[in-house]
């Protein structure tokens, strides 16, 4: 497992490039990026010397965000689905392949009506990065804190999976996230259920000392500095195989108003210490 730099630890301030430099610097063997930072890269450098320079640094784009907005109106949706080729394109030509996306736990709308909405256009989506070899993986966002709407939604791995299967696209998977999983009330063993496949990308992160029901989104940790049990998060990931990134994704009031050397040395020597225990 490869950890990637997550520029939230950052607090922004930094380029693509910078921030390149600065995983280079510490170790980090990529960055969780935007496909429009890689394509500005590009543009200066060439495609070529876009690759030249993610080997020079030992950092590649580790994975991007779906450009198609889901939960935007059917004329919105409909444009960002005709612009996502080219952005697929571009992430194809860097070997950037995974794509991401986050589902909303709650909804003010009829659940069933969303829910099909959702299969419909996530579907479309997956069909469109297929072509260009891009998997897509969908993140649950777990905390009970977060479902504000009137009707529940989807906020466990085996509810993203189920819906999955409705849209019977071949390169849908997981953004595997550790807190969300935990305040999920998810276990080991659900992890282990899953092929490594399934598993697009990794965010790891860690929850203070408080009952899983109370956790607040952006009240996040290094890993290591509170609860969750991430030895047994990061064993069953190793045990089905999972090859690729792990984005570092704390919501710290600290870490941004570091230098930004600091903040990212903090943080990978936090992973290498979780790592440690694998």
């Amino acid at each position: 497992m490869k950890p990637s730099l997550h520029p939230v630890i950052i607090g922004g301030g930094l380029s693509f490039e910078e921030l390149v430099d600065l995983a280079s610097r510490h170790g980090f063997l990529g960055v969780d990026t935007g496909i429009d930072a890689v394509a500005r890269v590009i543009e200066e450098r060439s495609l070529e010397g876009a690759r030249e320079h993610f080997a020079e640094k030992n950092v590649q784009p580790a994975c991007w965000g779906l450009t198609a907005n889901w939960m935007a109106s059917e004329s919105e949706f409909r444009a960002g689905l005709a612009e996502l080729p080219k952005w697929a394109r571009i992430a194809q030509d860097i070997g950037c392949t995974r794509c991401l996306m986050w589902i909303s736990p709650s909804t003010d709308e009829n659940p069933q009506e969303v829910r099909r909405r959702a299969v419909t256009r996530f579907g479309e989506c997956a069909k469109v990065l297929d072509d260009y070899g891009s998997r897509l993986g969908l993140e649950w966002v777990g905390p009970k804190t977060c479902r504000t709407g009137k009707h529940d939604f989807i906020y466990r791995l085996d509810q993203v999976l189920d819906m999955e299967a409705d849209m019977g696209q071949p390169n849908l998977g997981l953004l595997v996230d550790s807190f969300h999983w935990f305040t999920a009330h998810h276990t080991v063993a659900d992890l282990e259920a899953l092929s490594a496949e399934k598993v697009v990308h990794v965010h790891l992160n860690d929850a203070p000392d408080k009952p899983r029901d109370e956790q607040i989104d952006m009240e996040r940790l290094l890993p290591g500095e509170g609860v969750i049990d991430l030895q047994g998060f990061l064993g069953a990931l190793k045990q089905i195989g999972y090859p690729d990134y792990m984005g570092i994704e704390t919501f710290s009031k600290l870490l941004p108003t570091l230098p930004p050397d600091e903040s990212a040395a903090r943080a990978k020597a936090a992973v290498d210490s979780v790592m440690a225990l694998i």
